[in-house]
C-alpha cells in the first residue's frame, strides 16, 4: 500500500513541522480519521493530547512528550491523576512517529483496551500502520535516500508498506 505525507498546516509553525498520511486511495487522512472520533470519556485526555500539540508548535517535539511503542510513539502522556481515575481502560492513543525535534508525524488511533497494542482490537491496525510506516522511514533514512538534516521536509515523499 502506498503511503502519502501531507503537512497540516493548522499545527505547523517555524519551529516544528507537523504531517500525517493518507494510505493508498484513502480521500481522508489518518490524523483527519482519529480527529473526527468521538471520545466521550475521555474528554480530559483529549485536551491534553491537543495542548501538547500545539505545546509542540513552540517548543519542538521533543522526547519527554511521547510514550515511546518500539518504532513508533504515541500521545498523550497523562497525568498518573488521571491515570488512577480510570479502571475501564488503558486510555486514548494517537499513534505518531517522532523523526525529529522539528518533525513529526501524526497518524491515527483510539482507546486502548488492551495492555499490548497488538491484543487491541482497536488500536492495533493503527499501532501496526505506525510500527511500518516508522520503519520504512528508518530504511530510507539508513539508506541514505532522505535526509532531515537540513530539510524538515516530508513533502513528494512516497512509501509502500
Amino acid at each position: 500500500m502506498k503511503v502519502y505525507f501531507e503537512r497540516i498546516d493548522e499545527f505547523s509553525s517555524e519551529r516544528t513541522e507537523f504531517y500525517t498520511v493518507r494510505l493508498g486511495n484513502g480521500q481522508i487522512t489518518e490524523f483527519e480519521l482519529f480527529d473526527q472520533k468521538d471520545f466521550p470519556d475521555h474528554q480530559t485526555e483529549l485536551e491534553i493530547l491537543y495542548n501538547v500539540i500545539y505545546e509542540m508548535r513552540g517548543r519542538g517535539a521533543k522526547h519527554f512528550y511521547f510514550k515511546s511503542e518500539g518504532p513508533a510513539n504515541a500521545l498523550p502522556i497523562v497525568p498518573k491523576e488521571i491515570i488512577s481515575c480510570n479502571n475501564i481502560d488503558f486510555g486514548l492513543r494517537l499513534y505518531c512517529i517522532r523523526l525529529t525535534d522539528n518533525l513529526l508525524v501524526l497518524l491515527n488511533g483510539d482507546i486502548k483496551t488492551q495492555h499490548k497494542p497488538l491484543n487491541c482490537p482497536n488500536v492495533k491496525k493503527h499501532f501496526e500502520n505506525a510500527v511500518k510506516i516508522a520503519r520504512a522511514l528508518d530504511m530510507l533514512l539508513n539508506d541514505g535516500e532522505i535526509s532531515f538534516v537540513r530539510d524538515h521536509s516530508l513533502t513528494n515523499i512516497e512509501i509502500e508498506i
